[in-house]
């Protein structure tokens, strides 16, 4: 640019510029202007006009594309806080020595084991879930003979510590879901010897025995010990079933008891054997096998102190054992008081065997009245 168009611009940009000089500038001006668009233009790739279907479909496209990305991103997040939360809740589960799951469960089971007749002290199965939540499962079964069939299922589920109500589903020919007992001193008229002599030979039951009096465990032992019949489990007078408190005219639907092998528990184990192995790093792997101790048929002495020794576990977790227990309150504090005091006494027994050698028991004078739980085909075997 030379120093004379210099001059010139300053002047036309102050506005000193006159008359033709002043036109003649803007036309050199116009022709600088066009030059420039010309070699712009050279420089720029042309553009081609896109179509207004081109661009909607674009526009779809990148619409799209946004929404995946959000869904990806959305579902990352949802995984991760399943993995972290999984983690948490298996944290929260395995936590304590014995940890809060194994305890959980030990409730269900020994609750299940002093309440109904049929219930034994093992069979939960534990399953953590996501957000702190725990499900326990287990069968729920009847022996009937030297058969142990299932007759339904318990499911209970926990936020936390929190217990859900339990839901039991039952299958099959369920004759009687309930156990009836007559305490002494009462007159059911429910007794069904009649139902046992029309039963026939070749057959196997299950049913709820009631006595004239409150025995002892030896005594029961020695009334049926030597017949060819098997005791399932005992019913325990808790001091709550008496005449006055009696709210069923005698009859007890829901009793209090424990089977007749001993109710283990963890810290009853025997160590047998224990070996160690090196593990990973400066770790080692410790296996040990434990036993129950020995127990000899008969025993009293033993399956009180392992009943006693349930109920005072269950009085520690006695909220999760009421719901257990069809929502009724065990009141546990005070039955330990009363066989503390009293000792244990049992006002009937569930027994089962072959349906005939059962139907003798209606000439023993320490027996009242029997209920029919369940009938099978023979499956006995001395």
């Amino acid at each position: 640019m030379s120093d004379e168009f210099k001059n010139k611009l300053e002047a036309y940009e102050n506005g000193e510029l006159q008359g033709e000089e002043l036109a003649e500038f803007e036309r050199e001006l116009e022709k600088l202007e066009q030059y420039q668009e010309h070699l712009d233009e050279r420089k720029s790739p042309p553009t081609i006009p896109i179509n207004e279907k081109k661009q909607i479909k674009i526009l779809k496209r990148s619409k799209w594309k946004a929404r995946f990305q959000t869904a990806l991103t959305a579902l990352g997040i949802f995984i991760l806080v399943m993995i972290v939360s999984s983690i948490l809740s298996a944290v929260y589960y395995s936590w304590g020595e014995p940890d809060r799951a194994d305890v959980i469960a030990k409730v269900i089971d020994y609750t299940l084991t002093v309440t109904e007749p049929y219930g034994d002290s093992g069979g939960t199965s534990t399953n953590v879930k996501p957000f702190f939540r725990v499900e326990m499962e287990r069968d729920l079964r009847k022996r009937v003979g030297h058969e142990t069939m299932k007759v339904g299922e318990l499911k209970v589920n926990f936020l936390f510590s929190l217990m859900s109500f339990p839901e039991r589903n039952y299958i099959g020919n369920v004759s009687q879901n309930q156990p009836i007992f007559t305490y002494p001193g009462f007159e059911s008229g429910m007794s069904e010897w009649d139902r046992l002599e029309k039963l026939p030979e070749g057959t196997v039951v299950s049913a709820y025995v009631s006595f004239n009096k409150m025995e002892s465990t030896d005594e029961v032992f020695h009334l049926l010990g030597e017949k060819d019949l098997d005791i399932s489990w005992f019913a325990v007078d808790t001091g709550d079933n008496d005449e006055e408190s009696s709210m069923d005219g005698g009859v007890i639907f829901d009793p209090i008891g424990f089977p007749s092998t001993p109710i283990w528990h963890e810290d009853d184990m025997e160590l047998d054997s224990r070996e160690e192995k090196k593990g990973f790093l400066f770790g080692k792997i410790i296996m040990e096998g434990h036993s129950s101790p020995s127990y000899q048929e008969g025993d009293s002495e033993m399956l009180h102190k392992q009943f006693l020794k349930t109920l005072r576990f269950l009085e520690k977790n006695e909220k999760m054992a009421n719901k257990l227990y069809q929502g009724r309150k065990l009141d546990l504090e005070n039955k330990l008081h009363y066989l503390e005091k009293n000792g244990i006494k049992h006002y009937g027994v569930v027994v089962t065997g072959p349906t005939k050698e059962i139907l003798k028991l209606k000439n023993e004078k320490e027996i009242s009245t029997i209920e029919v739980d369940e009938v099978g085909f023979w499956n006995w075997e001395k």
